[in-house]
């Protein structure tokens, strides 16, 4: 009995080694098979054509249609599709990664033609056309310092969330690309009415909103295009297979001129990849936030960033009062109302309204704090100040503390309820 337990016991190791080995041998050979997947193509579009994985239907016509409209202005197309250039290799990247159709990477295609800066009627933003809600629902954070709906990443990432789980919810890619279009209520509708009355439930066979399966047959037809592009007389251009950006995280407030000279990056291009700034600040709210650079210019700002040694951040937030001016609050702020309205978008000859936010300059001068002081005009006594720069650790209870003033009268001061961020300059009036 002894022997034949250990037997048993010695097979059983036996097997668990070999079931350890096998495994890893599988990941060990999946592993080549990865990188294989991006170094086998020194074209990008090989590799997406690769990809695709979602029949045409057998009534072509519409698509066709589509395809024609294309194809009679091919230099229209080719420009459309280049536009993705920055952003393509990170977007086929995540699908692949995730295992979906390379059609999902075609999407920005349809949705904003790859400029995530265009505008729409309809409120929605990005490469992706986030709506505000959707947007919220995944995550993408919408404020007067940026719209996630436009970062390049994040909302990449927030798409491909939303159609993996309208994927796991209908089990079917053309429907959850349906459904990213019109909205999950109106598929499962249809989906429902179709299942009661014993109908198909095949997407070209189901009675979706006309606008729904143009869409749908839309992608389709860009798909068709780019997989026979010799056929359609289409020329795409070459697209590198590799990353045209790398990520830099930023954990304090930073100008955007700042990152474009230190990066020694035009601003058109910095705009490009970080499309989601509201101003020219980017400012750092709850966590850090995310910049994107050409990969040959990453290592050259992380290192100018590190030596840096002024402050990095030079405007603020304004609350505008009741009655201002814009001509009232540059010269508070010693600048030009054609710099305020450079920056914060206002029309010419018009005025910012009460309570409105705008960037103004942070207060550099100490005649700003003379007249800001209450009780001057009052005051037979001239006033003086002194600028405090916001050091690492600073509290306005401390400052006020190290100033023999209050909190308040220094946010009064300052006209500021924000939190302080290092290089700030406070205006302290003495007297």
């Amino acid at each position: 009995m002894i022997i034949k337990r250990n037997y048993y016991l010695v097979l059983l190791i036996s097997l668990f080694l070999g079931f350890c080995a096998v495994l890893s041998l599988d990941a060990a050979a999946s592993r080549p098979i990865q990188d294989k997947s991006q170094q086998q193509y020194s074209n990008l579009w090989d590799r997406v054509r690769n990809g695709f994985a979602l029949a045409l239907p057998l009534d072509t016509k519409t698509i066709r249609r589509i395809e024609q409209s294309y194809t009679q202005n091919p230099a229209a197309f080719e420009r459309m599709l280049a536009g993705g250039e920055r952003y393509l290799f990170y977007i086929v990247d995540e699908v692949e990664r995730r295992g979906m159709p390379m059609e999902i990477a075609l999407i920005p295609f349809v949705e904003s033609a790859y400029n995530p800066l265009i505008k729409s009627g309809s409120q929605t933003a990005g490469l992706w056309q986030f709506i505000p809600q959707t947007g919220k629902t995944m995550g993408l954070a919408q404020n007067v310092w940026y719209d996630d709906r436009r970062d390049i990443v994040a909302s990449t990432q927030a798409a491909l969330d939303y159609l993996q789980y309208l994927h796991d919810k209908f089990d079917n890619w053309k429907l959850a690309i349906a459904a990213y279009n019109v909205g999950e209520g109106v598929v499962s509708k249809v989906l429902a009415k179709s299942l009661h009355k014993g109908k198909s439930v095949n997407f070209y066979e189901l009675g979706l909103p006309s606008e729904v399966r143009y869409y749908v047959f839309k992608l389709m037809a860009v798909k068709d295009i780019i997989a026979n592009a010799k056929k359609f007389g289409i020329q795409l251009r070459s697209m590198p297979n590799r990353p045209y950006f790398d990520q830099v995280q930023i954990h304090e407030h930073i100008d955007i001129s700042l990152v474009t000279h230190l990066a020694n990056i035009s601003p058109t291009e910095f705009s490009a990849l970080n499309p989601a700034y509201n101003r020219y600040v980017i400012k750092v709210l709850d966590q850090p936030r995310t910049l994107l650079l050409p990969t040959d210019k990453k290592e050259n700002f992380v290192r100018n960033l590190e030596t840096y040694q002024d402050p990095q951040f030079s405007w603020r937030l304004y609350h505008v009062r009741k009655g201002e001016k814009i001509k009232d609050i540059a010269a508070r702020h010693g600048t030009t109302v054609k710099q305020l309205q450079t920056i914060n978008g206002i029309a010419r000859n018009k005025n910012p309204v009460l309570g409105q936010k705008i960037l103004v300059p942070k207060v550099e001068v100490t005649n700003l704090a003379n007249n800001s002081a209450p009780n001057r005009k009052h005051s037979g006594n001239k006033q003086q100040s002194d600028i405090h720069v916001v050091k690492k650790g600073d509290t306005l209870y401390h400052i006020a503390k190290r100033y023999g003033t209050t909190i308040d009268q220094i946010k009064l001061w300052n006209n500021s309820d924000e939190n302080l961020s290092i290089g700030q300059k406070l205006v302290i009036v003495k007297g």
